[in-house]
C-alpha cells in the first residue's frame, strides 16, 4: 500500500484546512446536544492512502441533524425544511453545469488541435475544420490542407502530434505526488525511485476510473481529485486526444468530473467536512462524466451504479440522474462541434435487423469477448515491465516515442489517420448518411476517400478486398498500440478505444454479410431479404461491435448497452447490442474474471472490498493472515522503552508509511497486551 508523504497538501488558489468545527462551537455547545454528544460534530482529518470511518462520519451527521432541529422559530423551520435539504441539489446542478462546460472547452479544443495536423482555416485559425467547412460557400473552400501524399505532410503530421503528447507528459511528470511504499503493492502511476521507500505517484496519467472506485469505497488519496490535477488532466486530455494515439477521453472525464464535485462541496460545510457525505456528490459527477463523454445522461448514471460507486441509494441515484442531466443539456447548448450533437459518432438508423444477422452478432460478442480477455492480461503484462525495467525512468521518452511510432504506422491507412471519435463515427453511419449528408461534411481527399470505401454496391468480392484489407490492418494497428498506450504517463482512457477496435471488427463482419447477401441473395436464408435493395446495414455491425469489445475489457454490461441505445437513439437495436454485449460479458470472464479496472486496482494496491465478489479464506485461524515484522513494544523489558528507543521505532514505521497505525503491546511470551 502507498502512504502520502504530506498529510496535508494544499492545492492551487483554494487552501486546505487542516481541521474543523463541523458547526460553529455554539451550536455543538451542551445546551443543544448534551455532555455526552459533546465534540462528535469535530470534523476528523483522514491522513492520505488510508481508509474513512464511515461510521464515525455517520455518527458526525447524526449530531449536526440533532443540532438542527434543536433550532426553533422560523430560523430552525428554514433550516431544517428548506436550505439543508436543498443544498444536495444546489451542488449537483452547479456540478452538472461545470461538467458541461469543461467537456465543451474539452472537445472544442480537442477538434481544433487535432485539425491543426491536417491543415487550417483560411479565414479564421481559431475555427476547426468542421466548422470552417459548414461556413464555406463553396464546400470547404476555406480549409487549407497539407498535402497528404507528400513528406512534409506526413512530418507535419508526426511532428505536431508529437509535440503535443510531448507537452502532456511534461505536465503529468511535472504534478507527481510524492508517496512511501507500505507493502509489496505497487500502484501502476508509481515508478520513478526517489530513495528505497519513496516513489513518485503520476495522479495525472492513465483514466483515472480505477482511483475514483477506490475513493468511492472509502479510500482517502489526497490531491487526486484537487486543483492541481484538475487542471493538468484537462490540458492533458485535449492534447492528447488531439494528437491521435489511441487515449480516450471518457475516463479522464470521469475523473474531471470527480474532481469538480470533490472541490464543489467546499461550498457546503456539510458534504466538505464529512467524507462520507462528500462522496455522495462525488458518485453523481462521475456519472456526469460519462454523460458528457457520450451524450447520454441514463448510461452515466447506470455507468456510475454498475462500475464506478461503491455505495449508491435511490437518493445518490436521483441526484446522480439530475447532474447528469444538467451537464448535456449544458454540452448540448455549447455545441462544440457546431453540428448540434453531443458526440462525433451519434448517429441513426432506418432499417430493421433479420434473424439471420445474429449468428454475426454472436459471432462479434466471441470476439469482443477474447480480445477484451487478450487485453486485460497483455497490459497488464506491458505494465509490470515498464516498473521492473529502465523503461519505467524516462516516461517523458516512452511517452514520445509510442507517439511517433504510432502516428508514422497509421498515417499510412486512411482509417488509422483520423481521429477515434471520426473513424467510430463513420463506422457507425450507414452508406446513404455518409454520401448525402455527412454528420461533419468536408470535401478533403481524407473524408472522401473513407466515405468511397465504406460504400461499396457491388456483388463481386473483388470490389470488397481493398475494404476489407484496410480494416483488417487498422484492426491489427488499434489493437496492439491499444495495449502498448494504456498505461503511458499521459491522461487517457480505453473506452474509446475498445469501441474503435469492437467497431472495425464490426465493420467487417457487417461487410463482408453485405457481399453476401447481394451475392447470394437467391439463398433461402436471405429470402427475408426485399428485392433489389439493400438487406443490411454494416453500420449496426460496427454499433454491436464496439459494445462487445468494451465489455469484454471492462466487464460492464447494462450501462454499456444504454449508452449505445442512446446514441443510436432506438430501440429496435436493443437485442443485437444485448446479444453481443452478453457473448462477449461470458466469454471475458471465462478467460479473465475480473475487468481492467478491477485488475488495475489490484494491481495498485489500493484497498476495494467488491461487494460482487465471494471471498473464500481457506486459513484456519487468525493468526495466519496477521503481519509478524511490525514493531511492537514489549512490558517486561523497560530498557527497551527509552524515550530514544521508542523514537527510533516510530520513525521507523513512517519510513514504511505507518505512521497512521500504531504499536502492538505484548509480553515476554509474545501475547498481545494492548494497542497503542
Amino acid at each position: 500500500m502507498l502512504r502520502a508523504e504530506d498529510e496535508a497538501p494544499t492545492s492551487w488558489l483554494i487552501p486546505r484546512v487542516r481541521s474543523a468545527l463541523y458547526d460553529s462551537e455554539n451550536l455543538l455547545s451542551a445546551a443543544h446536544l448534551g455532555r455526552r454528544n459533546k465534540g462528535k460534530g469535530i470534523r476528523a482529518w483522514y491522513t492520505s492512502y488510508t481508509t474513512i470511518d464511515w461510521l464515525h462520519d455517520d455518527i458526525r451527521e447524526q449530531a449536526r441533524l440533532r443540532t438542527l432541529r434543536a433550532i426553533g422559530g422560523t430560523k430552525g423551520w428554514w433550516l431544517n425544511h428548506v436550505w439543508d435539504p436543498v443544498q444536495g441539489w444546489l451542488l449537483v446542478v452547479l456540478v452538472g453545469l461545470l461538467c458541461g462546460l469543461f467537456a465543451g472547452f474539452i472537445s472544442e479544443w480537442t477538434e481544433l488541435l487535432a485539425g491543426w495536423k491536417t491543415g487550417y482555416c483560411r479565414a479564421d485559425w481559431r475555427l476547426s475544420q468542421t466548422i470552417c467547412c459548414r461556413m464555406s460557400a463553396v464546400e470547404c473552400e476555406y480549409w487549407h490542407a497539407w498535402e497528404p501524399r507528400s513528406l512534409s505532410g506526413r512530418a507535419i503530421f508526426v511532428v505536431v502530434g508529437g509535440v503535443y503528447t510531448l507537452i502532456a507528459a511534461i505536465l503529468v511528470v511535472k504534478s507527481a505526488t510524492r508517496v512511501t511504499m507500505a507493502n509489496r503493492g505497487v500502484s501502476s502511476s508509481v515508478e520513478t525511485s526517489v530513495s528505497p521507500t519513496v516513489k513518485m505517484a503520476y495522479y495525472g496519467a492513465g483514466s483515472g476510473i480505477p482511483e475514483v472506485k477506490s475513493i468511492l469505497a472509502g479510500f482517502v488519496i489526497h490531491g487526486f481529485l484537487g486543483v492541481r490535477i484538475l487542471v493538468v488532466k484537462t490540458f492533458g486530455l485535449i492534447l492528447c486526444c488531439a494528437s491521435g494515439i489511441m487515449a480516450g477521453k471518457e475516463g479522464p472525464m470521469v475523473q474531471i468530473a470527480s474532481s469538480l464535485g470533490n472541490i464543489s462541496t467546499r461550498i457546503f460545510d456539510k458534504y466538505y467536512k464529512n467524507e462520507a457525505k462528500k462522496r455522495e456528490i462525488i458518485s453523481a459527477a462521475a456519472a456526469a462524466g460519462v454523460s458528457v463523454a457520450f451524450g447520454a445522461p441514463i448510461g452515466g448514471v447506470l455507468f456510475s451504479l454498475e462500475e464506478v460507486s461503491y455505495f449508491f441509494p435511490n437518493k445518490t441515484m436521483l441526484r446522480s440522474l439530475t447532474c447528469a442531466l444538467v451537464a448535456a443539456l449544458v454540452l448540448k447548448a455549447y455545441d462544440p462541434f457546431g453540428t448540434g450533437k453531443l458526440v462525433l459518432f451519434q448517429t441513426t438508423y432506418d432499417m430493421d435487423y433479420h434473424w439471420f444477422e445474429m449468428l454475426a452478432f454472436v459471432i462479434i460478442g466471441v470476439f469482443g469477448g477474447l480480445y477484451g480477455a487478450l487485453f486485460c492480461r497483455l497490459n497488464m503484462a506491458v505494465n509490470r515491465l515498464r516498473k521492473c525495467t529502465w523503461i519505467g525512468r524516462y516516461p517523458i521518452a516512452e511517452v514520445v516515442a509510442i507517439t511517433t511510432l504510432t502516428l508514422a504506422i497509421s498515417y499510412q491507412n486512411p482509417f488509422t489517420r483520423i481521429g477515434l471519435g471520426e473513424l467510430v463515427g463513420s463506422l457507425f453511419q450507414e452508406c446513404p448518411t455518409i454520401v448525402s449528408d455527412h454528420p461533419y461534411p468536408t470535401s478533403s481527399d481524407e473524408e472522401s476517400e473513407i466515405e468511397k470505401l465504406l460504400c461499396v454496391t457491388s456483388s463481386k468480392l473483388s470490389d470488397y478486398m481493398p475494404l476489407l484489407s484496410l480494416l483488417a490492418l487498422a484492426l491489427l494497428n488499434r489493437a496492439f498500440f491499444a495495449i502498448v498506450t494504456f498505461g503511458i504517463k499521459v491522461p487517457s482512457g480505453l473506452v474509446l478505444p475498445s469501441m474503435s477496435i469492437g467497431a472495425v471488427f464490426g465493420r467487417i463482419v457487417g461487410t463482408y454479410m453485405e457481399y453476401l447477401t447481394r451475392a447470394h441473395s437467391g439463398l433461402a436464408v436471405f429470402s427475408q431479404c426485399p428485392a433489389n435493395s439493400r438487406c443490411v446495414i454494416p453500420g449496426i455491425y460496427a454499433l454491436v461491435g464496439a459494445g462487445a469489445t468494451l465489455t469484454g475489457a471492462t466487464h460492464t454490461t447494462i450501462a454499456v448497452v444504454a449508452i449505445l441505445m442512446e446514441l443510436t437513439g432506438n430501440l429496435i437495436y436493443t437485442l443485437p447490442v444485448l446479444v453481443g454485449v452478453m457473448t462477449a460479458r461470458w466469454v471475458a470472464e471465462y478467460f479473465s474474471p475480473s475487468g481492467i479496472y478491477d485488475m488495475l486496482l489490484e494491481h495498485a494496491g489500493h484497498p476495494y472490498f467488491d461487494t460482487k465478489t465471494q471471498y473464500i479464506h481457506t486459513r484456519r485461524t487468525a493468526a495466519e493472515l496477521m503481519q509478524t515484522d511490525l514493531e511492537t513494544i514489549c512490558v517486561d523489558y523497560e530498557n527497551e522503552n527509552t524515550v530514544e528507543l521508542l523514537s527510533a521505532r516510530l520513525a521507523r514505521i513512517s519510513e514504511r508509511g505507518l505512521a497512521d497505525g500504531g504499536f502492538p503491546v505484548v509480553n515476554s511470551r509474545g501475547h498481545l497486551l494492548a494497542f497503542a
